[in-house]
């Protein structure tokens, strides 16, 4: 028996038995890969079919080393791994929102943490996942005001950075250091962690020996900067008591590039001389305009996480337009490439499982990624599923 039918005769007993949608998918077209539309977590039967399990809120997707992919789902408060055989399992996480394991030993002080084993350290709405160049995934524990790294060869979680909220720590090891809120985080060719300190309104890098340092924002919100030092720019990221998650980050060699959310722009910080500009976004100026022109031009609605694609542009999650658009770095030429500015939400309508990449219509989209293959994957987040478009 089909190995997919046995379980849901098996476990539950009648399902829909549907194929795998990327299956028919063709080059161009976009597919539900993981989750079924339905927010929550299947707490009975906690491993099943990727396609089977249900998600909340999921923000993230990264691949690891051996093509096994990460979810990161918000509001379970966990990392899921989807399988080689295709099942989603709990790597991280309690279900539960919490800090740290049963016996706190990731908290205060941390920079000698012993460890735990990730199904039982409880996390409060991860955002972001990243492998670093040592194989370990890096994970910002947002609600923790901390960084953890899970071996997935071990299954054993580590808080790497933060150990409180606040701001502070600057020119010591992360591990002592004080964030509030990290969003986002990316690595460096030279294996720099760069992660955006977001309700401390500052760009923060951790360099290979630990050291964490601010390299850019002054610690209040604006839209100040572009041209001048990185040191001295503001950024339009959400300092509220009850924030929404902000932000993202991509660097390619010397370069990072910001999300600059609530400012609608994306900015980018050349490393070589410190200066910062806007590479998109018309001003603060909310929109969904400028599809076929220059970047510089076009108005963005929550522009959010950000990956380099295989053909060299760069790719930006315009969450609050339901849209993912990729911008030519040498020619500065912005277009849509999966969604089409109007939201499908599938609490009250049906949504396709396949269609092609500008006709799969998305719910505030947070995260996107790559994996080995080129093909790209966005965190459908309010419609919690993960959508693959085929290269």
């Amino acid at each position: 028996m089909n190995k997919k039918i046995y379980l849901c005769v098996l476990v539950l007993g009648a399902c829909d038995m549907r194929s795998d949608p990327c299956d028919d998918a063709k080059t161009g077209d976009a597919c539900r890969w993981a989750g079924t539309g339905v927010q929550g977590f299947n707490r009975e039967h906690p491993i099943l079919d990727r396609l089977e399990s249900r998600l909340n809120q999921p923000t993230d997707i990264v691949f690891g080393p051996d093509g096994r992919g990460y979810i990161v789902d918000w509001n379970n408060h966990m990392v899921r791994r989807v399988e080689k055989d295709q099942t989603l399992t709990v790597v991280m996480g309690t279900l539960a929102e919490g800090d740290g394991a049963p016996d706190m030993q990731d908290r205060l002080p941390v920079c000698d943490a012993q460890g735990w084993i990730g199904t039982e350290v409880a996390l409060n709405h991860p955002t972001q996942a990243e492998f670093g160049p040592d194989g370990l995934l890096y994970l910002a524990s947002w609600h923790n005001n901390k960084i953890r790294t899970l071996d997935p060869a071990t299954g054993m979680v580590k808080t790497f950075a933060g150990n409180f909220y606040g701001f502070a720590g600057d020119g010591g090891a992360a591990c002592a250091a004080v964030f509030n809120q990290p969003s986002a985080l990316a690595f460096g060719r030279d294996g720099t962690l760069y992660t955006l300190d977001q309700r401390n309104v500052r760009l923060r890098s951790i360099a290979p020996d630990t050291t964490i340092t601010t390299l850019a924002g002054d610690g209040k919100a604006g839209n100040i900067g572009d041209g001048g030092p990185m040191a001295l720019a503001e950024f339009g990221f959400d300092t509220s008591n009850t924030p929404e998650v902000d932000g993202g980050i991509a660097i390619a060699d010397n370069l990072i590039y910001i999300a600059d959310t609530n400012n609608n722009r994306v900015r980018r910080i050349n490393l070589d001389t410190g200066i910062i500009d806007c590479i998109a976004g018309n001003s603060a100026q909310r929109g969904y305009t400028g599809d076929g022109g220059q970047a510089t031009l076009a108005t963005f609605d929550d522009p959010m996480d950000m990956k380099l694609g295989p053909d060299g542009r760069l790719y930006v999650v315009d969450r609050n337009n339901d849209a993912v658009r990729a911008i030519d770095l040498t020619t500065g030429v912005i277009e849509t490439v999966v969604g089409n500015g109007t939201i499908c939400d599938v609490a009250f309508e049906t949504c396709p499982d396949l269609a092609s990449a500008r006709d799969m219509q998305l719910n505030h989209p947070y995260g996107i990624t790559f994996d080995a293959a080129g093909d790209l994957y966005v965190a459908d987040t309010d419609n919690n599923r993960i959508i693959k478009v085929l290269r």
